[in-house]
């Protein structure tokens, strides 16, 4: 007996069979392309997502002989599928990096009492949201809307294609704008106004509502079993928290994938009026708790993606052919010490902390590309840094934080984080924590858990424990002041591309 949890991303999607204790029994992924018409553009084809889907499922379930008995799926949150009335695709999905809609967020500032909507949706109007998305879509595809009968969020959109209902979780409707976290309902009339009627809206539900069954053809399609019980594990940051064992309020992670941001559980039914303004919110998966999102960078978790599309591009085609692992080999070669570079990691346009601009500094006619690479590293850190010490100021240090997703893989790269976050930092023995999470939900809801606690103690076990180094600490703060300064400088010159 098995459980399979599939994590939609940013930039690809796994499938992964887990056995008692949490035992990976196999696994597959599979990429696909960003689609970038335009400059600031950021668009997926949804038919590309299931059918990287459908692939990843099929191999991964191919290498067991257990049966699956459950299958959970999570994916990044904002981006939407219109389907017509024979569930047909319409459109594109629109990323939450993509930078139009900013007008229509100014717009519905205007019409809110912004300290109440907040108490309300546990955020603020932001341009990566949902609702500013729609108007988009129609701004740019005139009539979309109209002709849509049918709005899934991307995990909800590969589950309808196996036989799941028309069901999201809270998380996923949370990362809309216009979900209310306390009825757990839509905002009827925020959707009114983007253009969408709400009916055809999916069903808001808890992270791990049973949704449907595994239909005869997709399991025959697939090679699995029909019957399988489909579950929504939702917004991927909420299933990758149950993954690593960080559940429970005062426990925190810090998920390194497509997007690299901070999640800190809390049982406090008053959160909202406790905490700066600056944080989003959103319901966990155990009842009666919420996950805060103390900020983050929307592109941090893809710059080693592009330091190896890029600049390691050579030796990144060598090691495919030999069948080895870019990120592993180069970590090999880095330095081991810290560097003194600095990076502007904002590389997607996109930013609210500082500039909206990447760079590299303080470069010399011996620097490396190995001592790039770990700069990288150190600078995405600074920039995690800046809001996690925004939130210790004013709610004191935490004791540890839980990394997880591909990130969590470089023992060199969780040693910086402790280093400059000057925190312990811990790993978990499972590299894929998000598609655990998922698999877990699925568990509960196949009856193989009675719940979440047994579920964790099962699949959850602890793989390293990053202590800081208080001598590199104290050399990364002053390198971290200086980093600020350039943040700041560049914010000043409005260093960018002319429209």
């Amino acid at each position: 007996m098995a459980l399979m949890g599939i994590d939609v991303g940013g930039t690809g999607v796994k499938a992964v069979v887990f056995g008692k204790g949490g035992v990976i029994l196999s696994s597959s992924y599979q990429e696909y392309d960003m689609i970038q018409d335009h400059p600031g553009w950021y668009e997926l084809e949804p038919a590309d997502i299931y059918a990287a889907a459908k692939q990843v499922m099929r191999e991964a379930a191919a290498g067991t002989k257990e049966e699956i008995v459950g299958i959970g799926v999570s994916s990044f949150g904002e981006s939407f599928v219109c389907l017509d009335s024979d569930d047909n695709i319409i459109s594109r999905s629109i990323m939450y990096l993509d930078n139009r809609g900013e007008d229509y967020v100014d717009e519905m500032r205007a019409k809110l009492d912004l300290a109440e909507f907040r108490l309300r949706t546990g955020t603020a109007p932001r341009n990566l949201q949902t609702l500013y998305k729609m108007r988009v879509l129609e701004e740019y595809h005139p009539g979309t809307l109209a002709r849509t009968k049918k709005i899934h969020f991307l995990a909800d959109f590969v589950l309808s294609r196996l036989g799941g209902e028309h069901y999201t979780d809270y998380g996923l409707a949370a990362t809309t704008g216009a979900f209310d976290i306390n009825t757990r309902s839509w905002i009827t009339d925020m959707f009114e106004w983007a253009g969408i009627d709400p009916a055809i809206l999916p069903t808001p539900v808890p992270a791990g509502t049973l949704i449907g069954r595994l239909s005869e053809s997709a399991g025959a399609e697939l090679g699995i079993k029909p019957g399988a019980a489909l579950i929504s594990g939702g917004h991927d940051h909420i299933p990758s928290s149950l993954g690593s064992g960080v559940y429970k309020a005062g426990t925190a992670m810090n998920a390194i994938g497509t997007v690299d941001c901070f999640m800190i559980i809390t049982d406090d039914a008053d959160m909202l009026q406790h905490y700066n303004a600056q944080y989003s919110f959103k319901s966990h998966a155990l009842p009666g708790h919420f996950c805060m999102m103390p900020g983050g960078n929307l592109t941090g978790g893809v710059l080693l993606k592009w330091f190896r599309d890029h600049i390691g591009r050579l030796e990144k085609n060598e090691w495919l052919k030999e069948g080895k692992d870019f990120y592993s080999e180069y970590e090999k070669q880095m330095p081991k010490t810290p560097t003194d570079l600095i990076v502007l990691p904002r590389f997607g346009a996109f930013g609210e902390t500082f500039a909206d601009r990447a760079g590299i500094l303080n470069l010399t006619l011996s620097t490396t590309n190995e001592e790039i690479y770990r700069a990288f590293m150190e600078s995405e850190t600074y920039e995690m840094y800046t809001s996690l010490k925004g939130y210790m100021d004013g709610n004191g240090p935490l004791s540890s934080i839980t990394a997880v997703n591909g990130g969590a893989n470089s023992k060199t790269y969780m040693q910086i984080r402790a280093d400059i976050y000057n925190i312990p930092v811990k790993t978990v023995d499972c590299p894929q924590p998000g598609a655990l999470g998922d698999a877990m939900l699925a568990g509960i809801a196949a009856g193989v858990y009675k719940d979440l606690d047994e579920a964790v103690a099962d699949c959850v076990h602890v793989r390293d424990v990053f202590e800081p180094n208080p001598e590199n600490h104290a050399y990364y703060m002053t390198m971290y002041e200086k980093y600020m300064k350039i943040y700041q400088f560049m914010k000043e010159i409005e260093c960018k591309r002319q429209a």
